[in-house]
């Protein structure tokens, strides 16, 4: 196996594993929200930070799933005026599209790292109920644009050489 293949399966790899952890994230957001619930209906007391720690974990479900959904062609989109076009259009559409998202994620991952390690050095806290560091909250933003951008450029060559991704699905999600 040559190292682009080794590459792309280690990408694939890293991809997949963004996906399962936002499922697992999702499920921590659900049974820590149903706890919340119970102990103030039941018990009667509040938890302290359950709503800061949920929306911190929506933040990590947000951008460690979207390169695996867009690894599925499954983002959601409204494809009236692609399935109208010749597939030539559709695919040169495509293109475009994807370079254009992945300038965007590239742009994402530069500033968010930037905060990143602003928010580190300068040791920037969340004043909320639980004070956690920012860069906590911040760090995923462009570990996952990152991951996103290399699907992006992973796609805009698939769709351009013609191969792997539906033209129909180009824009309008599978």
């Amino acid at each position: 196996m040559n190292a682009g293949a080794r590459a792309i399966r280690v990408l694939d790899a890293i991809i997949t594993f963004g996906g399962v952890m936002s499922g697992v994230l999702l499920v921590g957001v659900m049974l820590t929200v149903t706890v919340k619930v119970f102990f103030r209906y039941v018990l009667h007391e509040g938890l302290i930070g359950i709503d800061q720690i949920s929306g911190t974990m929506l933040l990590w479900i947000t951008f460690l799933g979207a390169a695996w959904v867009l690894k599925r062609e499954e983002h959601v989109s409204i494809d009236l005026l692609l399935t109208n076009l010749s597939p030539a259009v559709q695919r040169w559409m495509g293109v475009i599209n994807s370079v254009i998202c992945a300038l965007v994620c590239l742009v994402i991952t530069f500033y968010g790292l930037t905060e990143v390690i602003t928010s580190w050095q300068r040791d920037i806290r969340i004043p909320a109920e639980i004070e956690i560091p920012r860069y906590l909250n911040l760090m995923v933003i462009p570990l996952g644009t990152f991951f996103l951008w290399l699907q992006f450029m992973r796609r805009t060559l698939l769709i351009y050489q013609g191969k792997g991704v539906k033209l129909a699905a180009i824009g309008a999600g599978a």
